[in-house]
């Protein structure tokens, strides 16, 4: 899935499942921990090695989260070194937060 700022341009059918796979990334306990700890982290970016420490799980499972919100491009991916770091893609984030959103999506 691509940054979407605006769903405008899509069809009915199309805008629905925008938001459905951009709600289901979110719609989980971790993921939303995941998002939380990357928001309150210094760098706004952590590495699964990070994650692991911060929400006492194991790296397959983490791994398997933040390939869930990855792909709904809630998350963007930096390589630094051998590790991956995660940050928040704030424009897809916003078309989540945007009144449209929240009060008329078709």
């Amino acid at each position: 899935m691509e940054a979407i700022k605006n769903t405008n341009y899509l069809n009915e059918e199309e805008r629905l499942d925008f938001y459905e796979s951009l709600f289901n990334a979110l719609a989980d306990k971790v993921r939303l921990k995941i998002i939380n700890e990357i928001s309150n982290s210094k760098s706004k970016s952590l590495c699964v090695c990070d994650l692991e420490e911060k929400l006492n799980l194991k790296q397959s499972k983490i791994s398997y989260h933040l390939k869930k919100l990855v792909n709904a491009n809630i998350l963007n991916v930096e390589k630094h070194g051998t590790w991956n770091h995660y940050k928040i893609n704030e424009k897809q984030i916003q078309v989540v937060l945007t009144e449209d959103t929240c009060c008329k999506i078709l």
